[in-house]
């Protein structure tokens, strides 16, 4: 949630308030028009095609003729029926996850409107990721699939490794003069929240429409191969995290920067460790989601928009900013700059 403060504080109050009633509209749409149900009941639009007027075959060349075109109308309505009918059913899974994500997002609001105290804006932005994959999965009608079954389970641990973190790191430090800054107004809490909400649905989307996907695929080498990637990045994301956290702790992390353990490898090891998990958690996904385009490239947005967040807006910009700010002049810094790749060794 760190890049929510950053546009809180830097976007104008009056694009605030569109960016607010953009999605507000966004939300209560997909709530009122896309509801979740059983896949016996969820919506299609065969029940909404015209009927077939009759055919009249008054002279065979006319009968034949019609019978070709209608044949062939039938044709293309069925076929476009079909990815419509799994577009509409996947979109229940977003429903779902706006109405969990939003709610959780929402009692953060109301909290710190009425505390001031943002001691629980951590524990509730990246708590609510598991409520929401665990409310999609058990409401999607395939809760029982191997598939979604690891999906939920790394996004579940994911989410309660990172709130637990956060959670005790603001406990142990009492306070964020980031975000006291953010929440000094009341439109700079509403926008917080509302950008929290955004950050949660738009990363989830791929493992919200899969559990509502027609049917899962079973759980081949390919999907064993992103699990297991996933809980790899899972595991350098958390190293990392405890490693500068422990780091920072010691006298010498007053004065210095960390380059211990992960960190010999990347400047960003924690931000390359979520990176590759959301593509992983994308890729574990796909093969639910490839049955109709447009929910396979909705959910590649979520991959693409955490990469770009971290990368850009967020995450490493905001370290390497900070980390230019205390040590730029120190020539053992930049060596360390030099030598020490950005997230990805080799790579990037």
């Amino acid at each position: 949630g760190e890049w929510c403060f950053v546009a809180a504080e830097k976007i104008p109050l009056s694009d605030r308030m569109r960016i607010i009633l953009l999605l507000v509209s966004a939300s209560l749409a997909a709530s009122l028009h896309v509801h979740p149900q059983p896949p016996s009941y969820r919506p299609t639009v065969a029940s909404f095609a015209p009927r077939a007027s009759p055919v009249c075959v008054s002279t065979p060349s006319s009968g034949s003729e019609l019978r070709f075109r209608g044949a062939r109308e039938l044709t293309r309505i069925r076929g476009g029926t079909a990815g419509v009918n799994k577009w509409l059913a996947s979109a229940g899974g977003l429903a779902t996850s706006a109405a969990v994500t939003g709610a959780a997002n929402l009692f953060g609001l109301a909290f710190t409107l009425a505390t001031g105290s943002h001691k629980l804006t951590d524990l509730v932005g990246s708590g609510c990721f598991a409520f929401s994959a665990i409310a999609t999965l058990l409401m999607g009608g395939n809760s029982s699939s191997p598939r979604l079954l690891a999906s939920t389970s790394l996004i579940s641990v994911w989410s309660v490794r990172l709130a637990s973190f956060l959670f005790y790191r603001i406990l142990m430090t009492d306070k964020d003069d980031r975000l006291g800054k953010v929440f000094a107004t009341t439109s700079g809490t509403v926008t917080f929240w509302v950008l929290s909400f955004l950050w949660g649905f738009v990363v989830l989307m791929p493992h919200s429409m899969s559990c509502f996907a027609a049917s899962s695929a079973p759980l081949d080498g390919a999907g064993y191969a992103a699990a297991g990637l996933a809980a790899v990045a899972f595991v350098v994301e958390a190293v990392a995290d405890w490693q500068k956290w422990t780091f920072k702790n010691k006298p010498e992390g007053k004065t210095t920067w960390c380059a211990e353990g992960l960190w010999k490898f990347s400047r960003h090891p924690n931000y390359a460790g979520e990176i590759t998990f959301w593509w992983s958690i994308f890729a574990l996904n796909a093969p639910n989601l490839a049955a109709h385009w447009p929910g396979l490239a909705l959910g590649a947005v979520s991959p693409i928009f955490i990469t770009l967040l971290i990368r850009f807006v967020s995450g490493v910009n905001l370290a390497e900013a900070r980390n230019d700010g205390r040590f730029g002049k120190s020539r053992e810094y930049q060596e360390y700059k030099k030598r020490t790749p950005m997230l990805f060794p080799g790579v990037l």
